[in-house]
Order: C-alpha cells, then sequence, then structure tokens
C-alpha cells in the first residue's frame, strides 16, 4: 500500500490436506509442497469502526417514576411513624456533641443523655407554659377580637370610593360565621396539640436510645463494610454531618433568641398583651426559612389591629417587626449561617413546599436539616458530584 492509507490485514489459512496425502511422501516433503497462507489487504473505508452502543430500555424511565411515586406515598400515609423517627434520629444528630463533652468528665453515656433529655423535656414544657396556656386563653376570646377587628377593617374599607359596594353594613351574619370557625379552629388545634405531644415522646425516648449507645450503629456500620477505604469514608461523613447540623442548630438558635428577645421588647412598648408569647412565638417561627417570617409579621399586624388604638399603629408595628427581620436576614443570618450552609435559596424554598405539603409544620422544620445532610453526605461521596453542584449556592 502506498501512502499513509490504512488498511486491514486478513490472513486465511491453507485447508487441510487430505487424509491420503501422507501415501507420496514424508512430512517434511508435504510441508515443502504446502502453500503459504493467503493474505487479503482490505481498504480501512471497506471495514467501517461502528463501537458498540447498547440501546437504552424503554421500560427505565416508568420503573423510576413507579419508585418515586411510591416513596412519596410511603412517606406521606407513614408520617405518623416516620416523622418522629427522623426528629428523634435528628435531635440525636444534634444533641451528640453534649453527651460526648459530659463523657469527658467521666459521665457514662446513659447517664448523660438523660440529663440532656431531661434538659430538652424541660424546655418543652416551659415552651408549653409559655406558649399553649396563653394561645388557648386567646383563642377563648378569638370571636370576640376578630368581631373588633371586622368591624375597624369594614370601616377602613368603606371610607374609600367603591368600598359602600365591597363592605357590608349588616355583619350579625358575619361574626356568628367568625364565632363557628373560632371553634372549628379550638378543636383542631387541640387535635394538632395531643399529636405532638404523642409524637414529642416518641422523638424524644428513640433519641435518649440513640445518645445513649453512643457509636454503636457507627461501628456496626464499619464492620458491615467490605472495603477499608468505605470505612473511613462513612466515619467521615456521619462525623461531618454531626458537626454540619449541630453547627447550624446552634446558631440558628442563637440568631432565634436575639430575635426573640426584640419582639418581645418590641410588643411591650406598642401595649401587646403577653408580649413574652409573641416573642417566644416569633423566635419558634423563625426555624423555618421564609415562611416563618411571613407568618409572623401577619400574626403580628392581626395583634396590632385587635389590641392597638389605631389601624396605622397596627401598621408602624409590623414595619417595625420588618425592620428587625431584615436585620436578622441580610446581616446576623448570612454571617453567622450563610457561609456554612451554601445551599441553594431555589431548592430550599422548593424543599420547604415540598415537605410541608407531606409533613406540615414538621416536614417544614426537617426541610433544611435534610437538606444539609444530603448535601454534607453528597460532598464526601464520589459519584455525587451532580448532587452537589445542583444543592450548592
Amino acid at each position: 500500500m502506498q501512502g499513509d492509507e490504512l488498511t486491514n490485514t486478513i490472513s486465511i489459512p491453507p485447508l487441510p490436506a487430505p487424509e491420503n496425502a501422507s501415501i507420496g511422501g514424508t512430512t517434511a516433503d508435504r510441508a515443502l509442497t504446502e502453500p503459504p497462507p493467503v493474505e487479503f489487504v482490505l481498504a480501512s473505508n471497506e471495514v467501517p469502526s461502528t463501537p458498540f452502543v447498547r440501546p437504552r430500555s424503554r421500560g427505565t424511565l416508568p420503573v423510576v417514576g413507579m419508585f418515586v411515586l411510591s416513596v412519596v406515598l410511603a412517606l406521606y400515609f407513614g408520617r405518623a411513624i416516620l416523622m418522629p423517627i427522623l426528629f428523634g434520629m435528628l435531635m440525636a444528630v444534634v444533641l451528640a456533641p453534649v453527651v460526648e463533652r459530659l463523657s469527658r468528665f467521666r459521665i457514662p453515656e446513659p447517664v448523660g443523655a438523660a440529663i440532656v433529655m431531661l434538659g430538652i423535656v424541660g424546655t418543652l414544657v416551659l415552651a408549653i407554659e409559655v406558649l399553649v396556656i396563653p394561645a388557648w386563653d386567646m383563642l377563648a376570646e378569638l370571636p370576640v377580637q376578630v368581631q373588633n377587628l371586622l368591624g375597624e377593617l369594614l370601616v377602613w374599607i368603606r371610607s374609600f370610593r367603591f368600598g359602600s359596594w365591597l363592605a357590608p353594613r349588616d355583619t350579625a351574619d358575619l361574626t356568628k360565621h367568625v364565632a363557628a370557625q373560632g371553634i372549628t379552629v379550638t378543636a383542631a388545634l387541640l387535635q394538632m396539640a395531643q399529636s405532638f405531644i404523642l409524637s414529642a415522646i416518641s422523638a424524644c425516648l428513640l433519641a435518649y436510645f440513640l445518645l445513649s449507645s453512643g457509636d454503636l450503629f457507627l461501628g456496626k456500620l464499619v464492620r458491615v463494610l467490605p472495603i477499608f477505604r468505605d470505612k473511613v469514608r462513612a466515619v467521615t461523613v456521619v462525623r461531618t454531618v454531626q458537626r454540619e447540623v449541630a453547627t447550624y442548630f446552634a446558631s440558628v438558635s442563637m440568631i432565634n433568641l436575639g430575635l426573640g428577645i426584640g419582639v418581645t421588647l418590641l410588643t411591650w412598648m406598642f401595649g401587646l398583651p403577653m408580649p413574652w408569647f409573641w416573642g417566644a412565638l416569633v423566635a419558634l417561627l423563625n426555624f423555618i426559612p421564609y415562611v416563618g417570617a411571613g407568618t409572623s409579621a401577619l400574626l403580628l399586624l392581626l395583634a396590632g389591629m385587635a389590641f392597638t388604638a389605631s389601624t396605622g399603629q397596627a401598621l408602624l408595628l409590623m414595619a417595625c417587626f420588618i425592620g428587625i427581620t431584615f436585620f436578622e436576614g441580610q446581616l446576623l443570618n448570612p454571617l453567622l449561617v450563610g457561609k456554612r450552609l451554601e445551599l441553594n435559596p431555589t431548592v430550599v424554598f422548593i424543599a420547604l413546599l415540598f415537605w410541608g405539603w407531606l409533613w406540615g409544620v414538621g416536614g417544614m422544620l426537617l426541610a433544611v436539616p435534610l437538606l444539609i445532610i444530603i448535601k454534607k453526605f453528597a460532598d464526601q461521596t464520589p459519584g455525587w458530584e451532580a448532587v452537589t453542584e445542583f444543592l450548592a449556592r
């Protein structure tokens, strides 16, 4: 062949000699008389090199869709048992450093776990004393307060040019409807309180067992994994998740405590009853990003319209609260949490919507910690770079 043309050479061996060929000469003579192998030279364009591509199965996408749908349905219908389990595991992850520090003072892990959980239970009882009992008394007066609020709102609407077309002058039927709705809301809140107490007791018991066992489950996981590299990676992932989630909750708790103190002083200045109630409520709601601040602003606006002298003071109260939350969200939160969290805000908002639809307020509280756990696991696991890139800011 001439030039740089690529060629393919195929060697065809000669046909075997017939059996009667041995009668006429020796083996050496037959070797001399056998023809050499025939070689055919083919041009490269005659034998195209096509890579083998495995066809994609058409049934893969429906199977994945059915699996995802099954998981979502299992989470929705199993929320009564799955939500306390996740809360218990999350409490164990957050409180594990505290138990570890107590163990440095030669306090056994079961005793340290009992001390920590008794502190948590005492905090819950104090929160019920501060929040639930005043809220129950306030709900008992809800129809009267809402009636006064509706009266002021209707007067304000009728002050506009076309307000008389929108606001009715007779509010008796509307007041009866509001009173009936107040009774319905009270019954719903009572049922929610009962389920919350049961879930909280279950989560605390599970967290105690996990904390008292120490690194038992981590040791079992290390013993089960066959490869040493996977053992090291498992320990690294667990320790990283514990550190990051505990630091996140500690930072957010400090921020929310300061916000609660500020709201308590603010509501006291505007003359709202039980200012500590509003401060504690805002501090708890602020654990839910975006949704908590908006809900707190709406509640303070309604409280200001119900308990202050005029609508202008209620609007001023809400404006002051928005200024406090702006300072907290734009300065304190990025300084203490933002650099460590580094989550995509859009993904956080979608997770809040999904878990809120799935499990309500409890799901919203779990949304951000679950995203942190998934992101830290993806950071330490090869092959999960796409997940890290998707969740990162």
